[in-house]
């Protein structure tokens, strides 16, 4: 029986993640590396976060893209973590219709998050959980003006936050900023942090792991398996 199957949650994180299909992740990235390099640092990308996630003892959801990739997802994360498909026609539809599935199932209090931050801290992750006993929502504002996790209790739930957003560009964050204040929600920010999108962004992590490689370990291995860092 598959693990996430053994228990109810009250609460739980959902990872937005995509099948590890060449051309499929990381477009902006390939488009100044090697693609099959930029294929193994995704995975790792994506190893990096779940593992953090588990390992604090949160339960994982693990929303997936495309349609009929759900036995690769399978193959390459196994049985722990529940899988369900991604449905929606945008974005923001994608990520309405997670929450509602796991509010509709039981979930009391959730987070969503994508996987574009290895290596995003665990007291990040733990913080946002934690103020959502006494905060309507918590978000989590990305450096490009977007953002890197939001979450609500199943009774702060706000769908409005997911229509009429223009996502892909920088005013994401401040729109849905905007959105939370004209609705007098009570919202907590946590710390500003970098995407990985584009080279630059690569090289910014570099940097950090370089210094703290245990920050995100299987991108750290990834990154020195391509010669990207030298030790």
């Amino acid at each position: 029986m598959p693990l996430y199957l053994m228990s109810r949650e009250d609460s739980c994180i959902i990872v937005f993640a995509k099948a590890p299909i060449m051309g499929h992740v990381k477009t902006r990235l390939a488009e100044d590396m090697d693609a099959s390099a930029v294929l193994s640092l995704y995975r790792n990308f994506v190893k990096d976060i779940i593992d953090k996630i588990f390992d604090m003892g949160h339960h994982i959801k693990i929303f997936y893209d495309p349609s009929g990739s759900e036995s690769l997802m399978r193959e390459w994360l196994g049985d722990r973590h529940e899988l369900v498909l991604q449905t929606g026609s945008d974005l923001g539809q994608k990520m309405a219709n997670a929450f509602e599935y796991v509010f509709r199932n039981g979930t009391k209090q959730a987070l969503l998050m994508g996987t574009d931050f290895p290596d995003l801290p665990k007291k990040i992750i733990s913080d946002a959980m934690h103020v959502l006993k006494s905060k309507d929502a918590v978000i989590g504002p990305a450096v490009d003006g977007g953002y890197y996790l939001i979450g609500f209790s199943s009774a702060t739930y706000l769908p409005m936050l997911f229509t009429d957003i223009p996502w892909g560009t920088s005013a994401v964050f401040q729109k849905t900023m905007d959105i939370f204040l004209s609705s007098g929600f009570v919202v907590h920010r946590l710390p500003e942090w970098r995407d990985v999108d584009v080279y630059d962004d690569l090289k910014d992590l570099i940097l950090c792991l370089e210094n703290q490689p245990d920050k995100a370990i299987n991108t750290y291995s990834a990154l020195k398996n391509i010669g990207m860092i030298n030790v």
